[in-house]
């Protein structure tokens, strides 16, 4: 029975072991060991070894031991399902065991304990596999190149990725995809070579790309202004007659959603098959346009059609919310998490951390935080951002100090949220106490930190700690320039905040709008009006600045204080935009110190029509009528503000206790 079937099982006994409806193979193992032909047909042992790696690496081992006569694709095999299971210990030994036997091994040997090594990201033993195809000549084959380039760009060494395919002398289109790949991932921050520069370089050099490469290159064109080379990379893959098929049409999505291309981005979507990946890239190239309302349909879309959601989709549909502020439909989106099971995954706990906190219900983030069985950085980012936003101080201060505790390094963003909640207290001591914790951990060096710093001194009353802090720093961008003006300006030290202006032009930094903000501002406090003026009328004829809805608010509360009511209100009426209520507020401010009872009338009319909810100017008025002693009409106004539903917000005092950790 042995030698009737040796020609004739082992092809029909592998057919069994392929195809979709491919048998166990520990089935056909049994059965070619019982008709005695496992061990005479290497063939069939190498299907069924092919077969146990996707599926059992205990029984592919034994089976690796029992065959007799190996050959090199018995090796290669048994080295692919070690790397496919990331057993890098199980690779070294294989390939110490191939080399005592003194079996050479091939390129695919080499290129699947690359891979190995890639998956299980182990550097040190890539490089010595490295040197032993360095030795043997199988550094200059295109696949091991690959796996090569591959392995040291995702264990962070892109250098060295660039460096064996610049060395490669034959480069295929699948090296080239994979350096472009490579190089995608790490774009822009270590990327050693322009991609767009190097895709020409390949087309020059008669290699053509696949779609694969299409897709690499396209991740890289991340802004507008690379829209124009990203169309020509685009308008190549179309004279190539490239087939536009799902993958490569939603990097194209994802690619004109990254530079702000939204017309082709849909173009792009009508013509391929809307699939969950697809209508995903358009979702977030929506997003990433403020096409909000696009977004949400597409969203629902996608829920009618019970199209699989992933958590990604949820964080950005959760995101797009958390732009429109929509509390409502974002508990919606929250109860659809809750009913599948979303919450787990910690991007989506944190985005909706950040919904609540923007929607001003600090409660509900607070319980979300809590809640969550695994919280990253971003989470703690999110609560303090969540903190910050609704101006609780304290409780963003405290929950700094609750991640120093943890024994966790908080990122920059947590630290300098931590700094504005200090000026939002005016705590100097926490302030302090925290700058010192900054010092310590190395981040004073940090110009981010270093504006906040500056920024916090001025606010906490400390000036001169503000400016010895400015001439300490090295290097000095725009918002380190402005918050010093700013910090002088709210101090009324009107001569330094314009020296300054003055040596920032000298440096070499040109003022922005923020810059005229904090000028502007200190003429108001010691009512310099024609110098208001002239800086007003000099940001845009001299730096073609436009003017915005803060420097009007500037020069109305300068002429209000400056008891030129009239012509502050000539000024609102005159304005080429429309004014809002903080403006009007501003004059009416100064209408109650200049007790002019008939401007308020206008004004607070003009503000009640815009926020009917606001009870201000209805007590702006009654204090005027206090002081002019019309009794009756105070009683009136109060009584009609409590038949209206209307409150004052109360007013608030507090101990500064200094926060300690």
């Amino acid at each position: 029975m042995q030698s009737s079937y040796p020609f004739i099982l082992p092809d029909k006994l592998s057919s069994f072991l392929k195809g979709s409806q491919a048998a166990d193979p520990r089935a056909v193992h049994c059965v070619a060991f019982k008709l005695g032909c496992i061990h005479s047909s290497i063939f069939l042992s190498n299907n069924i070894l092919h077969a146990y790696g996707s599926s059992s690496v205990t029984y592919a081992h034994q089976l690796f031991n029992e065959i007799p006569h190996p050959n090199a694709v018995t090796w290669s095999i048994m080295n692919s399902t070690y790397s496919h299971m990331c057993r890098i210990k199980d690779i070294i030994l294989l390939f110490g065991r191939m080399l005592s036997l003194r079996i050479s091994p091939n390129n695919f040997v080499f290129g699947s304990i690359f891979t190995g090594c890639t998956h299980g990201r182990d550097l040190q033993t890539g490089i010595q596999i490295h040197g032993s195809a360095l030795k043997i000549g199988f550094t200059q084959h295109t696949f091991v190149a690959g796996t090569m380039i591959d392995m040291y760009a995702r264990c962070g060494k892109v250098e060295e990725s660039w460096r064996i395919f610049y060395e490669t002398a034959e480069k295929d289109v699948v090296t080239w995809t994979t350096m472009f790949t490579c190089l995608a991932n790490c774009y822009p921050h270590e990327c050693p070579v322009s991609v767009f520069r190097l895709f020409r370089e390949m087309i020059s050099g008669g290699i053509w790309p696949v779609g694969m490469t299409f897709v690499s290159v396209f991740k890289v064109f991340d802004e507008p202004d690379k829209l124009r080379q990203a169309t020509q990379v685009h308008g190549c893959m179309i004279k190539l007659d490239i087939e536009l098929d799902t993958p490569l049409g939603s990097a194209l999505i994802a690619m004109y959603g990254r530079c702000g291309e939204m017309r082709e981005a849909v173009i792009v979507f009508d013509r391929i098959d809307h699939d969950a990946v697809s209508r995903t890239s358009l979702l977030v190239a929506y997003m990433q346009n403020a096409y909000y309302k696009n977004a949400i349909l597409l969203f629902k879309k996608m829920i009618e059609e019970k199209m699989e959601i992933d958590p990604f989709v949820v964080t950005c549909m959760i995101g797009v919310l958390s732009a429109l502020e929509d509390i409502g439909k974002g508990k919606e989106v929250h109860a659809y998490v809750i009913r599948n099971n979303f919450f787990s995954d910690v991007s989506v706990g944190n985005s909706l951390i950040t919904l609540y906190g923007r929607c001003r219900e600090t409660k509900m983030a607070e319980k979300l935080f809590q809640l969550m069985n695994f919280r990253d950085v971003i989470s703690w980012t999110a609560m303090m951002t969540c903190y910050s936003q609704n101006e609780l101080g304290r409780e963003t201060f405290l929950l700094f100090l609750h991640i120093l505790r943890e024994g966790q390094s908080p990122p920059i963003f947590c630290i300098t949220s931590a700094i504005r909640a200090c000026s939002t207290l005016s705590s100097l001591p926490s302030g302090e106490q925290l700058h010192g914790r900054i010092v310590k951990m190395g981040l004073d060096a940090s110009l981010f930190v270093a504006n906040s710093l500056i920024t916090m001194y001025a606010k906490c009353g400390s000036i001169n700690s503000a400016f010895t802090f400015f001439n300490y720093l090295n290097e000095r961008d725009i918002v380190s320039w402005n918050a010093m003006i700013m910090g002088f300006s709210q101090h009324g030290f009107v001569k330094k905040a314009l020296y300054l202006f003055s040596e920032m032009q000298k440096s070499g930094i040109k003022p922005d709008e923020f810059t005229f903000i904090g000028i502007l501002a200190s003429f108001s406090r010691v009512g310099l009006v024609a110098a208001g003026w002239e800086y007003f009328n000099m940001m845009t004829e001299h730096y073609g600045l436009e003017h915005r809805m803060e420097h009007y608010g500037c020069m109305v509360d300068l002429l209000g204080r400056s008891n030129k009511l009239s012509e502050a209100l000539d000024f609102i009426y005159a304005m080429p935009v429309e004014p809002d209520n903080i403006v009007w507020e501003t004059l009416l401010a100064s209408c109650k110190v200049h007790g002019d009872a008939e401007l308020v009338k206008c004004i607070a009319k003009r503000i009640l029509e815009m926020k009917p909810e606001d009870a201000s100017p209805y007590i702006t008025f009654s204090t005027i009528d206090t002081f002019t002693g019309i009794w009756d009409g105070k009683t009136f106004i109060r009584d009609k503000v409590k038949s209206q539903g209307l409150s004052k917000e109360p007013g608030k005092s507090w101990v500064d206790t200094h926060i300690s950790s």
